[in-house]
């Protein structure tokens, strides 16, 4: 994938998690729901976020963060967003399907996130030693 298209697919994916977000805020901290009901929160939260989440696991690899760090990354985010799901959803164990997946994010923060590291460059500078 050319990298002009993984920046439109990004951008997408960026405006999907921002609709997600400003739901998340109509579901859990009743903001605004005298202007879109619950149901329709519901719907486009997780709608929203599923395509967001999609969308960037399309272009994870693309980024400038190391492989590893993208996937755990991901992967804690997508465990994060079935438990807010559960939640939604009064099923059963979400709050610990939530706290599984914000293990895994604290996780991949960890984890070396540069694809290389940048060598220190003395041939640059002049040192006087």
């Amino acid at each position: 994938m050319n990298e002009k298209r993984s920046e439109q697919i990004r951008k997408i994916a960026g405006l999907a998690f921002a609709i997600a977000f400003l739901m998340s805020l109509v579901l859990f901290a009743n903001v605004g729901r005298q202007y879109i009901s619950l149901y329709t929160a519901k719907i486009i939260f997780i709608s929203a976020g599923a395509v967001g989440l999609f969308l960037n696991l399309l272009t994870f690899q693309n980024g400038k963060n190391s492989a590893l760090f993208n996937f755990s990354y991901w992967i804690g985010s997508i465990i994060l967003f079935i438990g807010l799901i559960f939640l939604q959803f009064r099923l059963p164990y979400g709050f610990y399907i939530i706290v599984i997946g914000l293990v895994i994010l604290g996780i991949s923060f960890i984890l070396p996130s540069n694809k290389a590291e940048k060598k220190k460059d003395t041939d640059i500078l002049d040192t006087f030693d």
